[in-house]
């Protein structure tokens, strides 16, 4: 029997994709527990338009993103943090922290996308990736104690 896979199944398929399996464990596992449909006509033309809606979704996003990415070559970010006079920080400078400050600036990235290359723990400069879907920019952040 051919069915959709609703759900990413270990063994079986990922979610979106179309496969064959025997008509028992389709109708007595597959389909009663929501991990997959018939893969009827009808149903088999909307997976197509969903698919071709996502990959237009897709390529606009990567659009925005490269554009956000070619703003941010060569820049630089102010981050203020508080700290001693050795310029300690009593707090490490976090990927919400940079998300904070880059919203500030006017660029919106989302939290999970900002990967310090090292802890940030002192003041100075320090190199940040920001990686919006296969796109990968390197901002520096320069931390001032406050």
């Amino acid at each position: 029997m051919q069915i959709i896979m609703l759900r990413d199944v270990s063994g079986v398929g990922q979610k979106g994709s179309v496969k064959n399996v025997s008509d028992g464990y389709a109708l007595n596992h597959l389909i009663p527990n929501k991990m997959a449909q018939m893969a009827t006509p009808d149903a088999l033309k909307n997976l197509e338009k969903k698919n071709a809606d996502d990959k237009a979704r897709r390529a606009e996003q990567e659009k925005e993103w490269a554009a956000i990415a070619q703003r941010m070559q060569s820049f630089t970010l102010m981050v203020r943090a508080n700290g001693d006079a050795k310029g300690h920080l009593y707090k490490k400078i976090s990927a919400e922290d940079i998300a904070k400050v880059l919203r500030e600036q006017g660029i919106d990235v989302p939290e999970e996308s900002i990967h310090p290359k090292m802890p940030i723990k002192q003041t100075g400069t320090w190199p940040v990736e920001i990686r919006l879907g296969s796109i990968v920019a390197t901002i520096t952040v320069e931390v001032i104690t406050s």
